[in-house]
C-alpha cells in the first residue's frame, strides 16, 4: 500500500489511543524517543525512513513546548553572518531550501529587509557582503537553491518599497533577501506522521518516569499514561533523549558522566497585530533601541508577528507567557521606525511565548549563544540530542544516525548524506493543487481553499471531499476566518488530539489568528464538535473549555 494512502487510514487518532498503548507494551523497539517536539519528530522520521522500529512519547501534546512557540520561520539566520557562524548559516539555508521544495504547501517564501543607517553598527559595506554570502553559502554545490537572488537596495529604492518606515537616522541602504514562513506545530505533526505511516508508534500525554536497565545498560523506559494514570514499560535497544528544554531534568540521574547543566533556557515572546496596523510591505529584522538585540516584524498573511525577545528564563518551562514588559520592549522599537503604526494594547490579536533550549555557553549573553546542536552519550547508553534550530531538525536527526552508525548499534542503517531530503508524503505542490481544483470545482470560498492547501497539502483534498459530501462541514467556526467544521473533523480522525487545547493551539492556529475577544465562541464551537466525536459528557466539555479559556486569559496581560 502506498504511504500516501496510509496517511488517511484513520488509525493515528484519539479513538485508537488504547490500541497504540497496547502496541507500546507488546513491542521491543529499535529506538525509543523521549520528546515529541520537532527534534524528536525528526529523529522518528529519520529512523523510520531507515527501516527501524520506532516509539515516540511526549509528556504533553506533540509540539506543546518550543516547537509551537517559535517565530514560525524556516530561516537561514542572516544575522549569524555577523558572528562568523558560516557553517550554521550554510546548514540552515540548505535545510530551509529543501523544506521549501519538499514541504511546499506550508513553507512559503518571505521577503526580508535588514536596514542600514549612517553611523550604525553594521554599515552598507558589511551588508552588501552579507547578502552575497547568504546566496553563496546556500547555493554553492546545493541541489536546492534560494528562492530568488538576494541584493542590496539603495536608499531611494528602499524608501519607495517601504514608505511607512521613517527613521530619524538617515538610511544608507537595506539588505533584501528571502527566508520562509512555516507553521512550526504543523511541521512537527506531519513529521511524526511520516514515521507513523512507516510503522512507528507515537503517543502524547505519556510522561517519562525512569529508565529500565539490565546489567547497567538502559533497555527501556517506565512511563505514566497521564490520560488514565496508568504506568507502563516500553522496551527498546536504544533510548534517545530529545526533550529540548527538559533535557537537564532527564539527565538528573547522571551527575558524573554528562555535562551539566546542558541547557540555558531563554524566553522568546511574540505579539500579533493586524498587518494593516504597521503598513510594512516586507518582513523586517530590527534592532532593539534598548539593548541592540535583533528581533523581527514578520508578515504572515493578514497579520504581523513581532518578536522574539531573548532573555534568560527560570520560570515554568511548560507555560511561559508574555508580560507587559515583554510587549513594551518590542513595541518601543517598532514605533521608533514605524511611528504611525497602531500598536496600542487594544489592537493586539494574541500573544505567545516559549522557552528555547539553547546549549549552555559560559560567558555569552542570551542573544549571543550559538544555535548549534549537541549530541552525546552517557555511560549506560542513553543518547541525548539537544539545542539546534527548528530549521535544522532533519540535519540534527541525520547527525544522530551517524552516531549510531559509528557505534554500530544497528546494522544496515547507513545511508548516503541527505538521504532523508525526500518529499513529505503530505506534500503537495501548487501545480498539482490547481489541477485538483480544476477537476473537482469545489464550491468553497477562495480564502478557505488557500488556507486548506497551505496547512494540509494532500490532506486538503480529503477535507474538501468531506465537505463536498456533507455541506454542513463547510460551516466556518468564525465568519471572518477560514477555519471550517470539516477541517476540525479531519484533524480528529487523522491526528492524535485528545484535548481542546491540542486542536486550537497546535493542530490549527486558531488560538493565534483569531482575536482573543472571540475565543469564547471558538472554544464553544470546537468543543461541541469534539464532544460529539469523542463522546464527552457536559462536565468534560466544560472542563476542556475552561482550561483553554484560562490559557487565553494568561496570554493577555492588559
Amino acid at each position: 500500500m502506498e504511504f500516501r494512502e496510509k496517511l488517511f487510514e484513520e488509525k493515528w487518532n484519539h479513538h485508537n489511543r488504547d490500541a497504540i498503548i497496547q502496541q507500546l507494551k507488546d513491542t521491543i523497539y529499535d529506538i525509543v524517543i523521549i520528546g515529541g517536539g520537532v527534534t524528536g519528530a525528526g529523529v522518528a522520521r529519520e529512523s523510520a525512513l531507515r527501516g527501524l522500529k520506532v516509539a515516540l512519547i511526549d509528556k504533553q501534546d506533540f509540539a506543546a513546548g518550543t516547537s509551537s512557540r517559535s517565530s514560525k520561520l524556516a530561516h537561514g539566520g542572516f544575522r549569524y553572518l555577523t558572528k562568523g557562524e558560516f557553517g550554521l548559516v550554510r546548514e540552515s539555508t540548505t535545510e530551509r531550501n529543501w523544506l521549501r521544495n519538499h514541504f511546499p504547501h506550508n513553507v512559503r517564501p518571505l521577503s526580508f529587509l535588514f536596514v542600514t543607517h549612517e553611523g550604525g553598527k553594521y554599515g552598507k559595506g558589511i551588508m552588501r557582503v552579507g547578502v552575497w554570502l547568504y546566496d553563496l553559502l546556500s547555493n554553492t554545490f546545493s541541489k536546492f537553491k534560494n528562492y530568488k537572488k538576494h541584493r542590496f537596495l539603495k536608499p531611494e529604492e528602499f524608501k519607495e518599497m517601504e514608505p511607512a518606515y521613517k527613521s530619524e537616522k538617515p538610511v544608507s541602504g537595506a539588505a533584501f533577501f528571502y527566508d520562509t514562513n512555516i507553521d512550526d506545530a504543523r511541521l512537527t505533526i506531519e513529521t511524526i506522521k511520516e514515521a507513523v505511516i512507516r510503522g512507528a508508534d507515537a503517543i502524547n500525554y505519556m510522561e517519562f518516569k525512569s529508565f529500565l536497565k539490565e546489567e547497567g545498560r538502559i533497555v527501556g523506559i517506565k512511563c505514566l499514561d497521564l490520560e488514565k494514570n496508568e504506568e507502563l514499560e516500553i522496551y527498546g535497544k536504544q533510548v534517545v533523549n530529545a526533550t529540548g528544554i527538559w533535557t537537564d531534568e532527564i539527565l538528573e540521574a547522571y551527575p558524573e558522566d554528562v555535562p551539566k547543566p546542558v541547557i540555558r533556557p531563554t524566553k522568546g515572546v511574540h505579539i500579533q497585530y493586524p498587518r494593516e496596523n504597521i503598513q510594512n510591505i516586507n518582513a523586517f529584522g530590527l534592532r532593539s533601541i534598548d539593548d541592540g538585540r535583533v528581533f523581527f516584524v514578520l508578515s504572515r498573511g493578514d497579520v504581523n508577528v513581532i518578536g522574539t525577545t531573548d532573555t534568560d528564563y527560570k520560570g515554568n518551562l511548560a507555560n511561559p507567557y508574555c508580560t507587559k514588559e515583554d510587549a513594551d520592549y518590542l513595541i518601543r522599537s517598532v514605533k521608533e521606525v514605524f511611528p504611525d503604526a497602531k500598536l496600542d494594547y487594544e489592537h493586539i490579536i494574541s500573544t505567545y511565548a516559549g522557552a528555547r533550549p539553547l546549549v549552555m555557553q559560559k560567558g555569552k549573553s542570551e542573544s549571543s549563544v550559538s544555535r548549534t546542536h549537541l549530541i552525546f552519550w552517557s555511560k549506560d547508553g542513553l543518547l541525548t540530542i539537544t539545542g539546534g534550530k527548528l530549521t535544522t531538525f532533519r540535519k540534527m536527526a541525520e547527525d544522530l544516525m551517524k552516531e549510531l552508525e559509528q557505534r554500530e548499534v544497528f546494522r544496515g542503517i547507513k545511508r548516503k548524506k541527505n538521504f532523508s531530503k525526500q518529499m513529505f508524503v503530505i506534500g503537495l505542490d501548487k501545480e498539482d493543487w490547481e489541477k485538483y481544483l480544476s477537476e473537482t470545482k469545489p464550491n468553497l470560498d477562495q480564502d478557505i481553499l488557500e488556507h486548506l492547501y497551505q496547512q494540509y497539502g494532500e490532506g486538503a483534498k480529503k477535507i474538501i471531499d468531506m465537505e463536498i459530501n456533507d455541506s454542513k462541514l463547510k460551516e466556518r467556526i468564525i465568519s471572518e476566518h477560514p477555519f471550517t467544521v470539516g477541517e476540525i473533523l479531519y484533524i480528529l480522525k487523522n491526528e492524535q488530539a485528545p484535548h481542546l487545547m491540542d486542536l486550537v493551539c497546535r493542530r490549527t492556529e486558531m488560538a493565534l489568528r483569531i482575536h482573543h475577544k472571540k475565543q469564547n465562541t471558538v472554544a464553544e464551537k470546537v468543543a461541541d464538535i469534539m464532544a460529539k466525536e469523542y463522546g464527552w459528557d457536559e462536565t468534560q466539555k466544560k472542563k476542556e473549555i475552561k482550561e483553554y479559556l484560562d490559557h487565553i486569559k494568561r496570554t493577555i496581560f492588559f
